[in-house]
């Protein structure tokens, strides 16, 4: 006798699967939206924006079908829209859209709704209703039995406007058969001897099983240490009006949408109403392989307001729990480490044939902390906390539009008029210090960049490898690239000579040119947008003339040497070795070479040495 025959359970990825070849799930066979005990739903390419009028938001109707109960509604409050291009979504505005499935119950089935988890971390409210079921996010087959049931989705962005296409998913359903699912407080603690659910990490980082307070549910505590987090302890939704596309995965910039908020010292964090938080669960869950779990989403010992916009958590999970979470007091809570925050419960399933995990492509197995949903990119727990020193600081910048107003164009290296150096100079010298962290991304400000090429004798230019470390260089967009160019940020310590007393100081820290070197040449600019890093930086480019060895000094060069420009010249490799800037330049480095060494030639240089010696 099958397992849902004995008891109630939870389906599992091959009953679903099985469901669907027997055309009680009326749906494509697609492997990739069958998880462990879900199914992924899809919405087509309709959907109609509800006014809520005088009579609020629609509910569903258990007497007729979806389609009629809202073609009740006058046509001013359904405007329908044509989504098959890609719609934005706005939060504060309600959606209703049809998915793409439609169900079939026997008696005694039913079916329960809820977000995707990269859903819920955007806290998109979304709830399904079914034809002839009078509840929101539940399909039950007493009102309906044995009849193909159309399905609909209520969407409602709360805190950032999302853009949508046809066959993108928004939730998922959990097909349950029978009674007895959900496990009982005996049940739980009964599994919890052979499986403990909940872990904590002890002194050298392993995992072993944590206290279990066990209630009519499993209770769950909340972690304000950001001992593993670099001290991020929760990230909150900003007001950002830019759409996030739900058809592209790790685009978006996390610190764009989300302000990272520090532990306090005091194992406390203030929690504002009505603003958007992502935190994280003090204990690891580890789900067995016949269980999932539902997070409830209000909790009576914690703050009002709800806990999550998921909630579910698939068969063979690891990884800490993060709570989508508003809150709804009239004034602000202060919250406690460890304080418990909401109840878990249990559901029995069969044993899936698709764990979650990396097997089957799962975004969030083995997450540490208030993971944001798959669509930024990873976030950098460490530079949110501002820990990294060489990020740490203020950088001279200058309006980006007025630099550009000094080139011809927008992109390369251009050879400056005398007339126009003495202008660039004249606005670094009016450029004002901003912090790197926060101009990193910022394209209305440009960081000025002295960057020196060094040449020396029989045609030879040094060239050197950045290091992979950000505590050793700052710049991770350009770890392990190869540069022809030594060169900083200025800082204020580098004034009143602020492009003189920069030069210096980055030869000095960076290489040894153990005999002597010319002074500082001025040849251009380079502005490019290849990459991010570049879109943000404005090159001022120089030349110093070493008669000696040069050798890597810092930490931020793994390794370095003279090499012959011929040589660099015909490497088939170099457009792909070498950053952007030291890319553009390398074709121009003969007739630098050749300017340099008329310099010398007319007495323009004089011994001038920046070794450690000296």
């Amino acid at each position: 006798m099958e397992l849902e025959q004995r008891v109630g359970v939870c389906l599992a990825s091959q009953h679903i699967r099985q469901r669907i070849q027997d055309g009680r799930i009326i749906t494509a066979l697609d492997e990739v939206r069958i998880q462990p005990s879900s199914l992924d739903t899809v919405i087509g390419d309709t959907a109609y924006i509800l006014d809520a009028g005088t009579e609020g938001i629609l509910r569903p109707n258990g007497f007729e079908p979806v389609s009629r109960t809202l073609k009740r509604l006058p046509g001013w409050r359904r405007r329908i829209v044509d989504i098959s291009g890609g719609y934005e979504m706005k939060k504060g505005f309600t959606y209703l859209v049809r998915l793409d499935d439609r169900v079939r119950l026997a008696p005694g089935e039913f079916i329960k709704s809820s977000p995707k988890s990269s859903l819920g971390r955007l806290f998109l409210n979304t709830r399904l209703l079914a034809d002839y079921n009078p509840c929101f996010d539940e399909v039950l087959a007493q009102y309906r039995p044995e009849t193909d049931l159309d399905l609909w989705l209520l969407v409602q962005p709360l805190a950032f406007n999302i853009l949508v296409r046809p066959g993108i998913t928004l939730n998922q359903l959990r097909f349950f058969t029978g009674q007895g699912a959900l496990l009982s407080h005996q049940e739980i603690a009964e599994e919890i001897r052979k499986n403990p659910i909940i872990y904590s990490r002890d002194a050298e980082g392993n995992l072993v099983p944590a206290e279990h307070t066990i209630t009519d549910g499993l209770q769950i505590h909340l972690d304000l240490s950001g001992s593993n987090t670099n001290g991020v302890v929760a990230l909150r939704a900003r007001l950002n009006p830019d759409p996030i596309d739900l058809s592209k995965k790790g685009v978006c910039e996390a610190e764009e949408f989300f302000e990272p908020i520090l532990a306090s010292g005091d194992g406390k964090m203030k929690l504002d109403g009505g603003e958007y938080y992502l935190i994280a669960s003090k204990g690891i869950l580890q789900i067995p392989p016949h269980l999932n779990v539902g997070l409830r989403d209000h909790f009576p010992g914690g703050f009002r307001g709800p806990l999550h916009f998921a909630g579910f958590v698939d068969n063979g999970f690891v990884g800490d729990l993060v709570f989508e979470v508003r809150m709804d007091e009239i004034a602000s809570m202060c919250l406690d480490d460890g304080m418990p925050v909401s109840t878990l419960d249990l559901f029995r399933t069969g044993v899936p044939d698709r764990l979650y995990g990396e097997k089957i492509g799962s975004h969030y197995h083995g997450q540490v902390g208030p993971r944001p949903a798959k669509y930024f990119k990873p976030f950098d727990y460490a530079f949110a906390a501002r820990e990294y020193d060489k990020l740490d600081r203020q950088v001279l910048v200058q309006d980006a539009a007025l630099l550009n107003e000094i080139r011809r164009s927008g992109y390369g290296f251009e050879f400056l008029t005398p007339a126009d150096m003495g202008r660039l100079h004249e606005l670094v010298k009016r450029g004002f210090f901003h912090s790197r962290f926060d101009c990193e991304d910022d394209r209305c400000v440009l960081q000025v960049l002295p960057y020196t090429m060094i040449f020396g004798p029989e045609g030879m230019v040094f060239a050197y490898v950045r290091a992979k470390d950000i505590r050793d260089y700052g710049e991770p967009k350009l770890f392990g690239k190869h540069s022809i160019g030594v060169g900083g940020h200025i800082v204020a310590s580098d004034g009143p000579d602020f492009i003189g007393n920069n030069i210096r100081r980055e030869l000095m820290e960076e290489v040894d040119i153990l005999d002597g070197r010319s002074e500082a040449s001025f040849f251009g600019t380079i502005k490019a947008d290849d990459r991010p890093v570049d879109c943000v930086h404005f090159a001022m480019v120089h030349a110093v003339y070493a008669t000696g060895a040069v050798s890597p000094r810092e930490s931020s060069i793994s390794s370095g040497r003279m090499v012959r420009i011929e040589d660099l010249m015909v490497d088939p490799e170099y457009p792909k070795k070498y950053e952007t800037w030291s890319r553009i330049l390398i074709p121009l480095l003969p007739a630098f070479y050749t300017m340099m060494q008329n310099k010398f030639k007319y007495g323009d240089f004089f011994r001038h040495s920046d070794s450690a010696a000296s």
